[in-house]
């Protein structure tokens, strides 16, 4: 029954026992929190209660002095400033966010933003040329710039100022104003791991400090760095996870309209309103703009005025999000039939090319297939004459090393440890194919392709109390660096029998070792109601789970949501 490995962390006994004496928790918590590196009280209190005031100041990018310096130029002298983003959920937010924010300074500000087809990632050619013709003298990027030597070049022809707020890996630097970017090596500041839109943000903070504003100024914009944070996949340490949790709290209690409007269309009450809504509901729809046109009709949602326009514009976005999904299933099903005849020849990735597919869903797919064969995978399709796709990696793999490593058959890559693009020519797919399936079998042992399930710690059904679940709900919000807690509930039995919902899901109930009883869902997983109907008596079951509230029907009960299953003897050792 076992899918996945299972991986016990082993945290010290000490540590734990003293940990959970100091804030007063049960032993499970107190190991979940030793292995995130929270041992005292004082780190339990930052992790539960994270605060702004708390959050380093901006000023300790070497660059920022000189870049609040001339953006204040800029808005008191009346020039024509221009924020240039990237197509997707973090680009699109922060361009918003920092077009706003000068607006409401009194500047003169226009937005770019590339169409991923005919532009491409970064500063383009035909970006700087209209901000020539509209007569703009400053740029500020968001979420890219870091790798435009030759473009920052271009607009200092031009008579045009870079001020770069990015956060992708940098190599050598472009000749910008003002670089900002804690990826930079040296840059000052000491949280490396904001997203480009929470770069923006340090940025419109230093030039509230500098004017004498009140930070409420700069708060206001929280909204748009979580749904950036949430959505691009960055650590959840830190000082991202302030921002999550004060723009999760934004949204639920002084929601902008474009969020009113995205939360009615998506029949989600902002008073709930969750990560879990972010990552499946509002990032989906501002990148099916970019995948499927232009970011043009995110921004406008984005920027949206008032509630007729907010509502008009979330409708569209919701329409290229239907015909997104259409064809993302399309291309999945296609690559789903490749990757056998792939496998056959490359055992240590998957990469697939079909000149046909469309360029904007293959992040999408790629994706998938990661989650469904743990294979780092390259997707991709063509335009222009040029074979250009995405990449996705498991967590054990730096796929941004492994693309370095392929280099000399690229002409262009980047991204991040687990996600990336690229751009080749077609002769030479083949020598890049077997150059990626090498270095990751070198870099990727066989034993790391199985997906590991991190497990915290033993749990008996009796301990899961409504203070273990008030303390568990507090570890969110979860993501990169930031994982579900996960345990193991040993010596459980099978009570009734297991049902099979919409062909996919699986519930049943269990009991432990008292009288405690709970329900079991497994989604995804009707392997395993196949196997509880195969025994014959009521096995010990053995189950990696998260204990949580669920509501259905005007109920609240507890249920465990199941990640992987064990039955009796099959459990063995875990490493």
């Amino acid at each position: 029954m076992k899918r996945y490995r299972w991986t016990r962390l082993e945290p010290e006994p000490t540590l734990v026992l003293a940990l959970s004496e100091a804030i007063n928790v049960s032993s499970p918590i107190a190991a979940s929190l030793v292995n995130r590196g929270i041992s005292s009280f004082e780190e339990a209190r930052r992790f539960f209660r994270p605060s702004l005031d708390e959050i380093p100041s901006p000023f300790l990018f070497n660059d920022m002095k000189r870049a609040v310096a001339r953006l204040s130029k800029a808005i008191a002298g009346g020039e024509k400033i221009m924020v240039y983003g990237d197509y997707d959920v973090d680009g699109t937010s922060g361009t918003a966010m920092l077009s706003l924010f000068l607006a409401e300074l009194g500047g003169d500000v226009c937005h770019y933003i590339n169409d991923r087809f005919t532009e491409g990632y970064g500063l383009s050619e035909s970006g700087i040329a209209w901000a020539a013709e509209q007569g703009v003298s400053l740029i500020v990027t968001v979420d890219c710039g870091i790798r435009a030597i030759e473009e920052v070049k271009a607009c200092a022809a031009r008579g045009i100022d870079v001020i770069i707020c990015d956060h992708h890996e940098a190599g050598e630097l472009p000749e910008a104003l003002a670089i900002l970017n804690p990826k930079v090596e040296g840059c000052g500041y000491p949280f490396r791991e904001l997203c480009g839109c929470g770069v923006a943000l340090k940025l419109i903070q230093a030039m509230v400090e500098a004017r004498g504003d009140d930070a409420a100024r700069w708060r206001q914009y929280l909204d748009f760095v979580a749904v950036a944070t949430a959505a691009d996949m960055v650590s959840l340490q830190g000082e991202n996870r302030v921002y999550l949790r004060e723009g999760l709290a934004l949204i639920r209690k002084s929601p902008r309209v474009s969020f009113r409007a995205m939360a009615a269309n998506m029949k989600v009450e902002l008073a709930d309103f969750s990560m879990m809504n972010i990552t499946y509901g509002i990032a989906p729809r501002i990148n099916a703009a970019g995948r499927m046109e232009s970011a043009g009709a995110a921004m406008q949602w984005l920027l949206s005025a008032d509630e007729a326009e907010a509502h008009r514009h979330a409708a569209e976005l919701e329409e290229l999000n239907v015909r997104r999904r259409e064809i993302d299933a399309e291309i999945t099903s296609r690559a789903e039939t490749m990757v056998a005849g792939h496998c056959a020849s490359f055992c240590s990735s998957i990469v697939l090319y079909d000149e046909a597919w469309h360029l904007g869903v293959l992040g999408i797919v790629a994706s998938k297939l990661i989650d469904k064969y743990l294979l780092p995978t390259v997707v991709m399709g063509r335009m222009n004459g040029l074979i250009k796709g995405s990449v996705r990696s498991v967590d054990q793999l730096n796929i941004y090393d492994v693309l370095h490593e392929c280099r000399d058959h690229l002409e262009q890559f980047g991204g991040h440890h687990q996600a990336a693009g690229l751009t080749l020519r077609p002769e030479n797919l083949e020598a890049f194919r077997r150059r990626f399936d090498e270095v990751c079998r070198e870099l990727l042992p066989v034993e790391a392709r199985q997906k590991a399930l991190l497990i915290d710690a033993d749990l008996t059904l009796d301990e899961i109390t409504p203070n273990f679940l008030k303390v568990l709900e507090q570890f969110s919000p979860f993501g990169f660096a930031n994982r579900e807690p996960l345990f193991v509930a040993t010596g459980c039995r099978l009570v009734g029998k297991p049902k099979l919902l919409r062909e996919r899901h699986v519930k049943f109930t269990v009991r432990g070792e008292r009288s405690s009883s709970f329900e079991v869902i497994a989604f995804d997983r009707p392997d395993i109601f196949t196997d509880l109907e195969a025994c014959k008596a009521s096995p010990v079951l053995h189950l990696v789970c998260i204990p949580e509230r669920n509501q259905w029907n005007g109920r609240e009960y507890v249920q465990l949501r199941l990640k992987d299953l064990a039955v009796g003897g099959e459990l063995g050792p875990a490493e």
